[in-house]
């Protein structure tokens, strides 16, 4: 006759398993009924661990490394809309003295 520890391992394993009880039970070689009811009984009696036993030493920590996304999202350009109709796109991270010869460059009218 299977433990309780026993039946708290075999529940555990048909829910792990994402099969239904009927095709779990079949194929362990046991009835779809002692699973609903173990699983009803374990549940009742709540976890069947044994607590910690209580220690005078203090908790201990573990190092947590805090990593970037993965992806980062990019911002969107900066567009600087110039009276002359020309539009200037600008990505983060732009040199300012580029962006300045630039601006005056797209800013001088040209002859048509």
């Amino acid at each position: 006759m299977a433990t309780r520890v026993e039946w708290a391992e075999r529940v555990e394993r048909w829910e792990r398993s994402g099969l239904s009880a009927e095709k779990f039970a079949r194929r362990e070689g046991y009835k779809p009924k002692q699973l609903y009811w173990w699983r009803w009984k374990l549940r009742a009696d709540g976890p069947s661990k044994p607590s910690p036993p209580s220690s005078t030493e203090p908790p201990r920590f573990l190092p947590v490394h805090v990593v970037a996304d993965v992806v980062p999202v990019a911002p969107e350009p900066i567009e600087i809309a110039l009276p002359n109709g020309r539009v200037v796109r600008v990505r983060p991270g732009f040199d300012p003295a580029t962006l300045e010869r630039v601006l005056a460059l797209a800013a001088e009218e040209t002859p048509c």
